[in-house]
């Protein structure tokens, strides 16, 4: 994960912008600002709104904060159940975990369903 002194770092050669601009632009010295970038030191936290709107970023973005995000998949069990289940554990390799299985079977024999999947990744 980012940490702000490299977004921060970032966000501000995106722009163009000297260590010198964006000191007068957010009312500081460029030698806070170097701090800033190399991480000896960090904002005051009241300044952190203001710079993630110049920026037009969240202050969530500009801490490399990333949100859980769950992600579901539905797959069809069908007639041959190995084949399905091959397909479930696939995914269970790559992390995915199963959140419901719902089964219908139209004989004793062959059941038909769905298992639905989940994973939560970050974003």
């Amino acid at each position: 994960m980012k940490d702000f002194c490299e977004i921060f770092k970032a966000l501000r050669k995106d722009k163009g912008l000297t260590q010198d601009q964006i000191a007068e632009i957010l009312g500081t010295s460029p030698q806070t600002i170097s701090r800033w970038e190399t991480g000896t030191s960090c904002p005051d936290i009241t300044m952190l709104p203001a710079i993630a709107s110049y920026f037009d970023i969240t202050t969530d973005e500009l801490l490399g904060i990333k949100k859980p995000v769950k992600k579901q998949k539905i797959l069809y069990i069908q007639f041959r159940w190995q084949e399905s289940a091959d397909v479930v554990n696939k995914y269970l390799d790559e992390g995915w975990t199963i959140k419901e299985v719902q089964s219908h079977p139209l004989y004793d024999q062959h059941p038909e369903g769905v298992v639905i999947i989940e994973k939560v990744i970050y974003e």
